[in-house]
């Protein structure tokens, strides 16, 4: 019997081999190893945006709340100005609404009537500086009743005399404010005009300046809202006066003060201690004559956060979901990329196994061919005894088993399937056509 030989072509140089392990090894550690870095670059650039981002933001936010800061300082002087101008409108009504046309001239009672109306709606109506005058330029005679019974009321119509004859009168109610005994007084007064375009009589009253400023200004400061109701994020009830349950007032965001021109404090929030301190700071001059006013605002301390609009705080928040996205998504593909890696190698052990078998195969397939060559001729030699022959078919029978044995490592399938070891480990079982057809081995999936 002949025994079966392999031959294989050797090639000098190293030849390449396609798809092999080592190289479907290094592929995939090339993909992790750029994965890593590239997840690493996106989240270094990531979180550079963000922070750009973020202090963009804040000094967006920063920004805008000093443009609101000084907004709702001239939002409280014009409104105060505004019902200024409407109260004088109501009260010297019948003044204006007489001019130019042929009626009878109202009396200075009905002034008063309506004055006192519009003062005690205002909360002012104590106000000790409170009189009302009718001035008859026709005659000069003066009717002045209350604060403007005496010195005050003859100076007001000396000042009013005075400013008819060098300006020509329209008719529409106006407003002076004079200091007398240290004390600012506000004089409206209206022309009475007649067909003729004529000035023959002027109505008017007055009234302490700060009291009634401080009036109008709280009045204004409850129920206007100064700031826009996207940065409170609730809302305001603009078909009253009366501030609904919910809503937030103004002295809770705001810190407010009325000056005169001079600086003497005509009005100021409770809560305006710090004011000029805050971040936040305004400052508006309402008119530069003498009878003028200067509103200072102040966005409180602390209240900052709850001043920022809803649509700022939607984008900070999209922001820090998207970052927190990006990294979860790069944070799995790597993850996904290494458990590849570790398939692969577990696959590339398999592998190197099943070259190491075929090698082994090829190299001891050969040795025990030559072996059995041997002695197969030398059992043909007659010279030998008895017991060498023994001893030469012992030879051949080992080797035919080993043969055997190495044909058997040509089934991948059996090269995951182990036995004990001595004590040592484990091993290949090679012994049988199938390893589970022996008792008591315990074998097991490596």
């Amino acid at each position: 019997m002949l025994p079966e030989t392999t031959h294989l072509r050797r090639i000098s140089g190293q030849m390449p081999i396609p798809h092999s392990p080592q190289a479907r090894s290094n592929r995939r550690l090339t993909l992790v190893a750029f994965t890593v870095m590239a997840t690493m670059c996106l989240l270094v650039l990531v979180i550079m945006q963000a922070h750009r981002a973020e202090v963009a933001l804040d000094e967006a936010t920063a920004h805008t709340l000093r443009d609101y800061t000084g907004y709702a300082g001239r939002l409280m002087g014009g409104q105060v100005f505004r019902r200024f101008s409407e109260q004088r409108q109501l009260i010297l009504a019948p003044v204006n609404g007489s001019a130019r046309r042929p009626v009878a001239a109202p009396t200075l009672d009905d002034i008063i009537v309506r004055a006192r109306q519009s003062f005690r709606e205002l909360g002012s109506a104590g106000d000790p500086g409170i009189g009302f005058f009718r001035l008859d330029l026709r005659t000069g005679t003066l009717d002045a009743r209350g604060a403007l019974a005496g010195a005050l009321g003859i100076r007001v119509a000396d000042t009013l005399k005075a400013r008819i004859a060098s300006t020509t009168p329209t008719g529409a109610p106006d407003l002076v404010v004079l200091t007398f005994n240290g004390i600012s007084t506000s004089i409206a007064f209206c022309s009475l005009i007649n067909p003729a375009g004529k000035a023959t009589a002027v109505y008017g009253y007055a009234y302490t300046r700060a009291t009634a400023v401080a009036a109008m200004a709280q009045r204004v400061f409850q129920e206007t809202p100064l700031l826009p109701t996207s940065f409170t994020g609730v809302r305001w009830n603009y078909d009253t006066t009366a501030v609904s349950p919910g809503d937030v007032l103004n002295a809770k965001l705001l810190n407010m003060r009325i000056t005169d021109r001079a600086g003497t404090v005509l009005w100021e929030s409770s809560n305006t201690k710090g004011a000029v301190e805050s971040l936040y700071h305004g400052k508006t001059v309402l008119s530069t004559a003498a009878g003028g006013l200067v509103v200072e605002s102040a966005i409180r301390p602390a209240t900052e956060p709850t001043l920022i609009p809803s649509a700022v705080r939607r984008a900070q928040w999209w922001s820090l979901g998207a970052l927190l996205a990006l990294t979860l998504l790069l944070a799995t593909v790597s993850l996904i990329a290494l458990g590849g890696e570790r398939l692969g190698a577990r696959a590339r052990r398999a592998e190197a196994m099943q070259q190491l078998a075929l090698g082994l195969r090829h190299e001891l397939n050969n040795a025990l061919a030559s072996v059995m060559l041997d002695a197969e001729l030398l059992g043909e030699d007659e010279t030998l005894d008895r017991s060498a022959h023994e001893r030469i078919q012992a030879i051949i029978e080992q080797t035919d088993r080993m043969r055997t044995v190495l044909r058997r490592l040509e089934k991948s399938d059996r090269l995951d399937m182990v036995v004990p070891y001595l004590n040592e480990g484990y091993m290949v079982d090679l012994s049988t056509a199938d390893p589970r057809a022996v008792p008591g081995s315990g074998r097991r999936r490596a």
